[in-house]
């Protein structure tokens, strides 16, 4: 193949192209509308109405009151360590790697201590655990534990679940991708189905069939002369999107989120085969159909690979991950390579010049 060929034949063609002034404007507001707008419109709101903090994963934890005295330290007198107690009053004590069972502890300091059905009030906890406690007017870091009542408390523990904006951005994340993968591959319906009857239709794809150029080379720039617009104003959208939606999301999580590894590589592999396999198949439509209304309505069928790929998104039976990217890509790019040498099998430039009317 003679890429010098395909070249003029794509030149040629984006020459034309942009005397569609409306075309034009379809192409670059699609994605912009599909992919940064309504996401913009339908998403925000959710970012800004969910909580952002995250909750303590503690099986049983309730709190109740407010904690005002942030500089609370307990006087101690003395400090015990390596043993147990069971059913006593401790006060004034720093305890260090105790087990308490069944204790009222008043003003201590708790250092790598279990406590097990009691009741804590005015002290300091470090790097323990607590089973079915009551703690009162008292500050802990570094806890874990079960069924803990907190009373005017201040207490912080080492596991957390996912707050509520964690568990929604993957799925909003997800969607709005999905449409741009999907707006790439509807794109070339608009100009690829045009791309040889339309041009028959308006006589002047005769002459160009009749230059030396091979099937291959005619098809590569008709090929690519729909790609590059079609990818353009995706990649356009894209960008604007990203940009628009980390400046709406750093000040809620701080710090940038996209693009992250799934939306790179979807824009970098999938997006692109997933138009690629658009325009071929529009391009196959369009050389074997003789009226630009039914190459475009049979170009609304090529998009289903994607759909089926969308609709599994959005039931969430599939995850966007860069494993299914790859996957998902591989396929695509396989399509592709055989509806380009079945396209190329198929091509017949005497019928479209002889038979068509």
């Amino acid at each position: 193949m003679r890429w010098k060929n395909a070249w003029i034949v794509m030149r040629k063609d984006l020459d034309e192209f942009k005397k569609q002034k409306l075309v034009i404007g379809s192409i670059l507001a699609m994605p912009i509308v599909l992919g940064v707008i309504m996401p913009l419109i339908m998403f925000v709101p959710i970012i800004t109405m969910v909580p952002l903090e995250k909750q303590w994963d503690i099986d049983g934890y309730l709190t109740t009151g407010t904690f005002f005295d942030e500089d609370l330290e307990p006087w101690t007198n003395q400090t015990i360590e390596n043993t147990s107690f069971f059913s006593i009053v401790i006060s004034h004590k720093i305890l260090k790697n105790i087990h308490i069972n069944n204790c009222i502890i008043m003003s201590c300091i708790l250092e790598n201590t279990i406590v097990v059905d009691s009741t804590i009030q005015n002290s300091s906890l470090s790097s323990s655990f607590l089973n079915n406690v009551t703690v009162i007017r008292s500050k802990g870091t570094g806890l874990d534990g079960r069924h803990i009542l907190s009373v005017s408390s201040n207490l912080t523990f080492t596991k957390t679940k996912p707050s509520t904006i964690d568990q929604i951005l993957p799925m909003m994340f997800n969607m709005i991708l999905m449409i741009f993968i999907i707006v790439p591959a509807t794109l070339p319906t608009i100009i690829a189905t045009y791309s040889i009857v339309g041009e028959k239709n308006n006589r002047s794809l005769e002459p160009l069939l009749a230059t030396p150029t091979t099937d291959g080379e005619l098809l590569a720039g008709k090929i690519f002369s729909s790609f590059i617009p079609s990818m353009g104003s995706t990649y356009l959208a894209f960008g604007l999107g990203v940009i628009l939606l980390d400046i709406i999301l750093i000040p809620n999580v701080g710090y940038p989120l996209l693009p992250n590894l799934t939306w790179i590589l979807s824009m970098l592999f999938l997006a692109p085969t997933a138009c690629l396999m658009s325009v071929l198949a529009c391009v196959l439509v369009s050389s074997k159909v003789s009226d630009v209304r039914a190459a475009q309505q049979l170009g609304g069928f090529i998009v289903m690979p994607v759909v089926v790929l969308m609709l599994g998104v959005v039931s969430g039976f599939i995850f966007l991950s860069p494993v299914m990217i790859f996957i998902f890509s591989v396929l695509y790019g396989g399509i592709d390579l055989g509806l380009f040498y079945f396209a190329r099998a198929i091509f017949n430039r005497e019928k479209i010049l002889t038979q068509w009317a």
